[in-house]
């Protein structure tokens, strides 16, 4: 029982862990540590080649905004150009693209107000900070620049190769489209176009003029370079010359880096094959083990979960079933727990026994319009209560009762909820009453109510889940199958099972049935036959178990059924000595016992409340790209938003 109120307690926790690792984890689950971000979901360059060699670009990049942004960040590498000229930024307001202005070319961060930019050149770096703010939106940023001497021009050929998207982003760019525009006089036959970077890229010759790469996204540290081969004869006016013959040697290049990037992708198609049968045999290990783990569930529930049969059948039960305390049936009763009318129960349980006393006195308490008077109730050692062996918490209840919350000798039970007003006297009120109901729990185990085998179950249980667990992990990051969620489900939901395995001896389960059997009795005795029913003193015994059982309330409205009004003048009586049967008495009874229950259910509800309070604060021609690059110019570039 030990073994599963532990689990019991540390199960949130457990899955609370779990389900934080498996997130982690997770492929594909993205993780963030701000409340906004965003994404750059098309980014579109189109380049003209002028015959002079220089290009005129200009860049059409989406940003979908998630949050506040005040704007964004864009780096321009023209290294290996004859420099940059004419930069203008536009942003898209209200549908429309409008031209930023200039703020400063001095410094990047200097304030600039909202439709402004600065431009400082590092190097072959030009820093672009734009101030456009946005917010929960889709906006496009236009770059328009011109790179002087972008075509290198040889003897046989000429090249533009570039990095036409740089490396340095900071989030994924989706949906990239470069086109080219060339001079006009080319035959089809004199174009070249060679894509470097991601595998996943294409290069097409659209015609004598044109040609496009496109690549559905790229990973940040990832490029896009574009090597654009045609005749010298369309850049006339070229400066950037190279007196050699380039072709061969470029052709040869990317030859080999076709090579390597075919074999790349052959090795990618083999690596596709694998994962693919190694997600097949994951599947079916899935499906094998989702099958098992309903076997596994249904033996463990069988061999260690499933109540033993009782044979006693009978509707009522005219006595009581065992010797042990209103304390220790409940804990029968609730598999393992207690409740705050145990307590009650408890008391006046010590009553009957003659430990304590109850009395009742008069006291007057201020109400809205004039004071009224009310009845209190006074438990009290008796002075000559008999030498008895009590039970532990039994002993212990009285402990604290009579000696922590009263004042040695007895008890107001109207001061019971005051006392708790404070932390500290919370803490310990909640110490006691936890306490107390470990006391009564293993008094209970004293009679071996619950079968000690469950504690083999739920180590077998935790073992199975362990494994499952596991099994779900391999599936998830070996086999690559999300077929390992379900185990990992399986795995959650068989450790909570585990956790509260727990099930009666078959004596228990024996007493089980005729406590039931007598709670029946309790609430239908009045309609038996009067001759066999038990003396008043047996009832006042009853009484005390039907308060734990929840029907007193039942049990004293019937009594006057039953017995007559000498029969309370029993001497032998306790609680129940002198009451009668007059209506006013029975109901003074009832609401006695009423009210002793509510104020202990009141006082430890309270103190349960105050003890876990937060403690104040004191602080306050195409084809497929290549991998590798052909040396193409920049690459230092990037971008961003802030």
């Amino acid at each position: 029982m030990y073994v599963r109120n532990f689990i019991n307690g540390k199960i949130l926790e457990i899955f609370a862990l779990l389900v934080l690792l498996v997130m982690m984890f997770m492929p594909g689950v993205p993780v963030y540590a701000a409340s906004r971000e965003y994404e750059v979901s098309q980014y579109k360059i189109d380049v003209v080649v002028n015959p002079d060699g220089s290009a005129d670009i200009e860049e059409v990049i989406t940003y979908d905004f998630d949050g506040k942004f005040n704007g964004v960040f864009r780096d321009i590498d023209f290294s290996a150009t004859g420099g940059m000229i004419n930069p203008r930024v536009y942003a898209e307001k209200n549908g429309k693209l409008a031209e930023l202005q200039l703020h400063s070319t001095s410094s990047l961060d200097a304030g600039g107000t909202n439709g402004t930019y600065n431009m400082v050149n590092e190097g072959q770096i030009a820093h672009f900070k734009i101030f456009e703010k946005s917010e929960d939106e889709s906006k496009n940023f236009v770059y328009k620049y011109t790179f002087k001497d972008a075509v290198t021009k040889y003897k046989d050929i000429a090249e533009f190769n570039r990095k036409m998207v740089d490396p340095n982003w900071d989030v994924i760019l989706n949906n990239i489209t470069i086109q080219f525009k060339l001079p006009e006089g080319a035959a089809l036959q004199d174009i070249k176009v060679f894509g470097h970077g991601s595998l996943l890229g294409e290069s097409k010759i659209i015609d004598e003029q044109h040609v496009s790469f496109t690549v559905p996204y790229v990973n940040p540290g990832e490029m896009v370079e574009t090597l654009v081969l045609f005749p010298p004869k369309l850049v006339p006016e070229s400066a950037n010359f190279v007196d050699r013959e380039a072709l061969p040697e470029i052709m040869a290049n990317e030859k080999l880096l076709a090579e390597r990037a075919n074999q790349q992708r052959l090795e990618a198609q083999k690596q596709l094959e694998r994962e693919a049968k190694m997600r097949s045999l994951g599947n079916k290990i899935a499906l094998a083990l989702f099958l098992v783990w309903f076997v596994i569930l249904i033996h463990i529930y069988r061999k260690y979960d499933k109540e033993l049969k009782h044979h006693f059948e009978g509707k009522y039960y005219r006595e009581l079933p065992g010797e042990y305390t209103p304390a220790e049936m409940s804990v029968l009763l609730s598999m393992g727990q207690v409740a705050t009318r145990d307590i009650t129960a408890t008391l006046m349980d010590l009553v009957r026994k003659k430990q304590l006393v109850l009395t009742t006195q008069k006291s007057m308490k201020k109400g809205l319009f004039k004071n009224k008077e009310t009845d209190e109730y006074i438990l009290s050692l008796n002075p000559n209560r008999p030498a008895v062996d009590l039970k532990k918490h039994e002993s212990f209840l009285i402990q604290w009762f009579i000696n922590t919350l009263g004042n040695g000798s007895s008890i107001n039970l109207d001061d019971i909820s005051d006392y708790a007003k404070t932390q500290s006297q919370a803490r310990r009120f909640k110490q006691d009453y936890d306490k107390w109901c470990k006391l009564a729990k293993e008094e209970a185990d004293k009679n071996n109510f619950f079968d000690s085998t469950c504690k083999k179950g739920i180590k077998v249980g935790i073992l199975f889940s362990a494994l499952y667990l596991l099994s779900g992990l391999l599936l998830l990051f070996i086999f690559g199958t999300e077929a390992g969620l379900i185990l990992i489900l399986q795995f959650i939901l068989l450790l909570i099972f585990s956790a509260r395995i727990s099930r009666r001896t078959a004596y228990g389960n024996e007493q089980k049935a005729m406590w039931d059997a007598f709670k029946n009795f309790l609430k239908d005795f009045s309609q038996m036959d009067k001759a066999k029913m038990p003396a008043i003193i047996i009832w006042e015994h009853y009484l005390v178990y039907a308060i734990s059982l929840g029907v007193a309330k039942e049990v004293i409205k019937q009594l006057p059924l039953v017995f007559r009004e000498e029969d309370l003048q029993d001497s032998r009586l306790t609680f129940m000595y002198g009451y009668g049967f007059g209506y006013g008495n029975l109901a003074f009874l009832s609401n006695s016992l009423d009210r002793t229950v509510d104020t202990v259910d009141r006082a430890v509800t309270n103190a349960m409340s105050v003890a876990n309070s937060t403690l104040s604060s004191s602080t306050g021609g195409g084809g497929g790209f290549s991998g590798g690059s052909s040396g193409g110019g920049g690459g230092g570039g990037g971008g961003g938003a802030f």
